[in-house]
This record gives structure tokens, sequence and C-alpha cells, in this order.
């Protein structure tokens, strides 16, 4: 079964082509914060869902407060299946229980961050979906793209934000095999440096926009973000 395609108004990107940026999330906790970057995207979650990032507010209180700075969030999912949620499922409806698992979790990581920042991020406009393969997921690609689309709806069709997703191609179609939503924005990781270009035109999906890929810096031990 093909997941639910949702056309939606796709937000014009906010970062300038070639800007320099990073993210940083509860791994970062502790650390000073990395200056020098154009924008910066802060996790919420604590790298999994229905989990907060205990360091969210003041790294995201710090990124936000420069002015000339862009600043975006992310949040984790994986899989799971909630009977309870926008949807009123039967015992084996297991899409509708997905869809709700996925419209859950982002629900619960909007209303931590907004709880945490005392309303702050009620402001901001992109929402960054982790679909990543270190999370547990099922075997069946549709049912994860019920939880995927779940979480897609609750940010763009309730709170009417943008949701993007971060991954791989590669393992985008491990868990979500040829799943392709509408109008949704890529941020690509797995580039070989930051002036890894290619990547622009390297969709999660056919028919994607890259807006972002990621290189892992060994040296700084940090996430460098390209703007495409």
């Amino acid at each position: 079964m093909a997941a639910p395609q949702v056309s939606t108004a796709q937000a014009a990107g906010v970062l300038v082509s070639g800007a320099g940026g990073t993210d940083i999330s509860w791994p970062q906790c502790g650390r000073d914060n990395p200056e020098g970057y154009a924008f910066v995207v802060v996790g919420v979650t604590g790298g999994r869902p229905y989990t907060g990032n205990p360091c969210f507010a003041d790294q995201y209180g710090w990124a936000a407060g420069n002015k000339g700075r862009a600043t975006e969030v992310y949040v984790n999912l994986d899989f799971g299946m909630n009977p309870e949620g926008p949807l009123s499922c039967m015992d084996g409806e297991d899409f509708c229980q997905a869809y709700n698992y996925g419209y859950d979790a982002a629900a619960a990581a909007y209303t931590y961050a907004a709880r945490v920042t005392n309303g702050a991020t009620f402001l901001q406009q992109v929402w960054w979906l982790d679909v990543e393969t270190e999370n547990s997921w099922s075997d069946n690609v549709d049912l994860n793209s019920f939880v995927i689309q779940g979480a897609i709806d609750f940010l763009q069709r309730t709170e009417g934000v943008t949701a993007g997703v971060y991954s791989t191609s590669h393992m985008w179609e491990l868990i979500a095999g040829s799943y392709a939503p509408t109008g949704i924005p890529n941020w690509v990781a797995g580039a070989g440096g930051t002036d890894d270009y290619g990547k622009c035109g390297a969709s999660l999906w056919s028919g994607g926009q890259v807006w972002a890929f990621q290189y892992l810096n060994f040296d700084l031990d940090l996430d460098q973000n390209t703007a495409c």
C-alpha cells in the first residue's frame, strides 16, 4: 500500500545558496557552541522520537539569538504504532496506527520545543525529519512511509510550517522504498566535503529538491552543512 500523497504549498528556501552551516543536538551538550556559521540546525529530540534534547533551550536560544544567522530544527523519527491519535484505528489497522505514531511524534517534539523555549519555536518555520537506519524501522517500507507522512501532516497541515526530510538516498530506500512525498525539501547527508555540490542534485527520491547537504568533519568532530 502506498502512503497518501499531500500536495503542499512549498515555502521558499530561507538559506542563501552556498552558505555554510552546522547542526547540533544532545551530543554537543556541555560543549562550546560552534561559531562562524550562517545557519544552524538544532535537534529537538534526544536521538529518538518522544524524547527531548536536554540542551535544546540553551542551544536554540544561542542559535536564534543571532539575528544574522538562520535557525532551523530537526526531529528524530522511527517506527511505531499508536491506536489513538488523529485517526481512529481499529485493531489490525497497522497503517492507520503507523500514521498516528508519526503524527504524534512530531506533535510531541513541537510541544516540547515550545515548552522549553517559552514559545519561541512557534515562530520556527522549517522543521526537518531525521530518517536514519540508526533508529528502528519496520521491514515493511509502506508502514514506515505512513509514519513519515503522519509527521509531515502534523507539521504542514496542522501547524502550517515547512517539513523537510534529512537522510541519504540509500537509507531512504531501505526505510521508505519508493515513497516520494510531494513538495518536501531534502537535506542530504554523506557529502565528501563542504564543497561537494554534486549532492545538490542527488535528491533522496526522484523529483525531490535538495536544500542543503551535510559533511561530517572528523577533525572538528562536527557536522558541517552547505546550502544548495
